[in-house]
Order: structure tokens, then C-alpha cells, then sequence
């Protein structure tokens, strides 16, 4: 009886120190919210409890893990608004999976030592649980009950209509608290969002140049103009190739859906023309449920009228899950990072030098049929904190000494360089082709260089982008500012291409 009751009130403590805790939460949670978000509290809390006693019968080591896990979510959190501009939510779940798949792409920025410490903290946790806590006797009939209790709390919070959600996660976790705007966007995710056709822009009716050319769009990883922003500081040399590509094409800015990461969004978003809005959760993480939301996607348009569509991504095929994804975007072939084996490498990636040239030999196979090809590079994408720069690079790339704790700048013009020798490599050796070709490279999102930012000063969201073709291009309609949405569209236009309308 006794431990019963010491149990009753560990749960008690246990809750409210659940539900206090998500104030630490950026943005803070306010006090005052809707009373099914509470049930929310409630349901998750139990339900929880229930699997650690499950898991280890043991009620203290269960509120350790439970609690703990809760504050390791809102410590990423923080981080990535830190980092990123936005807090953790629901579908950001499936990095943690990825963090131990591809460790680089997310250890960097957590810390390393943070990491070995979180680990060495629960394998010691685990240790003393097992050493000096009791098994809890009746723990078998209390996971019942707290599944029962658990359930019927998160049925009375009610499905994801009752929670009005913005899907600007800062705002929804100020309404609804860290915990269950978790839980309403995984309720989120189960639905399907409605594209109507006229927010497609590839399933309306294009009329087609008489010669169809060939179509290369690059997605520059963490590309954008940096001498925008610091023009005292950066070479203007370093974009010295991109910079003749638009005074015979068209240069201008994309208004992109993320900051930092989650290139996705705008890979998505360009490669289907559908606003990110539109896809109500989907938004965060498109390719996650992306049967729930296919559309006539650019590169199914483009198959339907003969072309071979192809996308090159020098890295693993699961991550994002593209090897899963490109198929139902279009693409008869997906290029991964096996087919660069013994490719040139900078840093820890393929070089941008290698995989323009496997681009190259990508369109120069295609004699009978137009090709489209989609190239998500790599070179670039950090941490760029863990590259150095040499004194000698610093003079050829840079027009001053950076300010203390700015060398990022430094390592990033070093990358965007190479994607200017990229652009040099890859027009030269499209003038070759007897087919007319089109090019078009922007940028997926800004890169993270937050001490720079912080001294030097913030960008905007916005990438850069440059259209350049073979035989000329159609510029008159073409805006300097575009959505990520409005890419596609806007380079088949200037490459011949009419929709109905126009």
C-alpha cells in the first residue's frame, strides 16, 4: 500500500514538473491555453509512464527518462531556433534516425562533447536505476491503468480541428505548448492536403517549343550571393563566371521556404510548383508522406513529352528518403552517390568539380530523346566551422581581414568559388551539345554562419539564381524575384515553353 501511494505521488510531481518544464521551451509556452491541450499533457504523460513500466518497472528511472527526454527535445529545440529560426516540431522526429545515419550532417552543430556527455549521463542513469531502485510490484496493472487513462485523456483532447493550427510552429507552440504541438502535428501528418489543379502549374496545358531542348537545373547547396551583403569583404572574382552567365541570361533572388536547412522544402517546391502553404504540414518535410500530396510534378510533365529525367545527388540515396521520392516525382533515373566512387572529393563531400563533370556525361549520353536533368550538389553543405582557409586563400578570395570568430565567411567564398568553376565546366561543355540547352542554378537556403551574421549582419531568406541558355533565352517575363514555387515554371517560359494563358 505503501509503495502505491509513493507512486501515485511520483506521478503527480512527475506531471506537473511535464508540464512546467515546457516553459523552457523558445518560444515560451503561455500559461493560459485551451484545456485540451492539457488532456494532451495528460494522455502523453501516462501513456509514457505506462511504457516505462513496461520497459524497466521502475517509476523514478521512468521519470528520469521521460522528463528527460521531454528537456533533450527542448534543448535541439532551442538549438535549431538558434541556428535555423524555428523550433522543433513533429516531423523533425525522423532526424534523430538520420543523426545516427549520417552523424556529420547533425553532430557538428549539437556538440560533440554534448553528445558523449548525454550518452555517458543515461548509460550512468541506467546504472544507479538498476543498482539502487526496486522493481515497482504492481507495475503491470498500473501500465494498464495509465494506458486506459492515457487513451481516454488523448481522446477527449479531440482531433487535430480543435487546435486551429497556423503552421508557423514559433506561434503554435506560444497557443498550444511544446508537447502538444507535437502531438496536433502528428495528428497533422495523417491528413491528406487537396492541390487543386490550378495551384499546379505543371498539370495546366504547356505549348512546347518546336525544339525541345534540354533542361539542367543545379540546386546549389547553401548557395547564395554573399557580396550582396558584404561587398567589402568578399572578392568580386569569386562569382566572376556566374556573373557573365546573367548578363547574357537573367539573374535575380528565390524566396525560399527554409533558413539554414531542410533543403527539401525547396527542392519541392521548385520541382512540383506548388506553394509550400498549400501543403498544410507537409510543408516542414514533403518527401516524409509524399504519396498523401503527389502532384504533376515539372519532371513528369517533361517525361509526358518524351524527355529522360534524371536526378544526380553525389550522397546516400535514403537520406530525405529520395530514393523512394524521386520515382514519384518523375525521374527515370536517380544518380546517387555510388555512382561516384573514386569521384574528387572537398572536404567531406563529392567536389562540386566532380559531379558537374558526371552531369556533363549524364547529357552527353542522350542522342534520340530531350533530357532533364536535376543536380542536388553537396561540396557546400557544412559545418563550415570545421573547414580552415589559408592565409594565401584568404588574400585571393577575400578584400579585408574578417572581424574575430568570422572565418566562415572565408570557407564559404572558397565553396561558392567552386560552384563558379562548376558553372565555367558545365556551360563550356553544354555550348558542345547539338541540342539547345538550358541552365538554370539557385540556391536551397542561406548557409549557417551565425557568428557571422551576428557581427557582420543577417541576409534575408532569399537564394540566388541565374538562368543562361545555349541558344539565347526568352527574359522579358522572367522576374528578379521569384518563389521557390515559381522557378519551374519560370525557366520553362524562358526556355520556350508556353503555358495556357500566355
Amino acid at each position: 500500500m505503501k509503495a502505491d501511494l509513493l507512486f501515485v505521488v511520483q506521478l503527480v510531481v512527475g506531471f506537473l514538473v511535464f508540464v512546467s518544464l515546457d516553459r523552457a521551451a523558445y518560444p515560451a509556452p503561455a500559461w493560459r491555453r485551451n484545456w485540451r491541450n492539457y488532456s494532451i499533457y495528460a494522455g502523453v504523460w501516462c501513456v509514457s509512464m505506462a511504457l516505462e513500466l513496461l520497459l524497466f518497472q521502475r517509476p523514478w528511472f521512468g521519470l528520469f527518462n521521460v522528463l528527460g527526454l521531454q528537456l533533450l527535445l527542448i534543448i535541439v529545440s532551442n538549438l535549431k531556433c538558434r541556428y535555423l529560426r524555428e523550433p522543433f516540431f513533429y516531423t523533425d522526429t525522423e532526424y534523430f534516425w538520420d543523426a545516427i545515419r549520417y552523424p556529420r550532417l547533425y553532430i557538428p552543430f549539437f556538440g560533440v562533447w554534448n553528445t558523449v556527455l548525454g550518452f555517458s549521463l543515461y548509460g550512468v542513469s541506467l546504472f544507479l536505476a538498476y543498482r539502487y531502485e526496486a522493481a515497482y510490484s504492481n507495475w503491470g496493472w498500473a501500465a494498464l491503468a495509465l494506458v486506459v487513462i492515457g487513451v481516454i485523456a488523448l481522446y477527449v483532447a479531440g482531433s487535430v480541428k480543435h487546435a486551429a493550427l497556423s503552421f508557423d510552429p514559433s506561434d503554435d507552440i506560444q497557443r498550444l505548448g511544446f508537447v502538444p504541438a507535437l502531438w496536433r502535428y502528428a495528428q497533422a501528418e495523417k491528413e491528406r492536403p487537396i492541390i487543386p489543379l490550378e495551384n499546379q502549374p505543371f498539370a495546366v496545358h504547356w505549348e512546347a517549343p518546336a525544339i525541345l531542348p534540354n533542361l539542367l537545373v543545379i540546386q546549389s547547396e547553401s548557395f547564395f550571393d554573399p557580396r550582396r551583403y558584404y561587398p567589402e569583404l568578399v572578392q568580386e572574382t569569386v562569382l566572376s563566371h556566374f556573373d557573365q552567365l546573367a548578363a547574357e541570361g537573367k539573374r535575380g533572388v528565390v524566396q525560399v521556404p527554409s533558413w539554414g536547412a531542410n533543403t527539401v522544402r525547396t527542392e519541392y517546391a521548385v520541382l512540383s510548383g506548388v506553394e509550400p502553404h498549400l501543403l498544410g504540414v507537409h510543408r516542414f518535410n514533403p518527401y516524409r508522406r509524399l504519396a498523401k500530396h503527389s502532384v504533376t510534378t515539372m519532371a513528369l510533365y517533361l517525361r509526358s513529352l518524351g524527355y529522360r529525367t534524371v536526378c544526380v545527388h553525389p550522397y546516400a540515396a535514403g537520406f530525405y528518403r529520395r530514393n523512394h521520392a524521386m520515382p514519384i516525382l518523375g525521374f527515370d533515373e536517380f544518380v546517387d552517390i555510388t555512382a561516384f566512387e573514386g569521384a574528387e572529393r572537398f572536404g567531406a563531400y563529392v567536389s562540386d568539380k566532380a559531379l558537374g563533370q558526371q552531369v556533363l556525361k549524364t547529357l552527353q549520353q542522350q542522342y534520340e530523346q530531350p533530357v532533364f536533368v536535376f543536380v542536388i550538389t553537396m561540396e557546400n553543405h557544412g559545418p563550415l566551422h570545421w573547414e580552415t582557409v589559408s592565409d594565401a586563400e584568404r588574400e585571393q578570395l577575400l578584400l579585408a581581414p574578417l572581424p574575430k570568430g568570422c572565418s566562415d565567411l572565408a570557407v564559404y567564398a572558397r565553396h561558392i568559388q567552386h560552384v563558379d568553376e562548376m558553372l565555367t565546366l558545365v556551360t563550356e561543355g553544354l555550348q558542345a551539345l547539338a541540342r539547345p540547352t538550358g541552365l538554370c542554378m539557385y540556391g536551397d537556403h542561406v548557409p549557417i554562419m551565425s557568428t557571422v551574421y551576428n557581427q557582420l549582419g543577417m541576409p534575408d531568406r532569399a537564394t540566388d539564381y541565374v538562368m543562361w541558355g545555349t541558344a539565347g533565352m526568352n527574359t522579358q517575363r522572367l522576374s528578379t524575384e521569384l518563389t521557390a514555387a515559381g522557378v519551374g515554371p519560370a525557366f520553362l517560359q524562358a526556355m520556350g515553353f508556353k503555358p495556357s494563358g500566355i
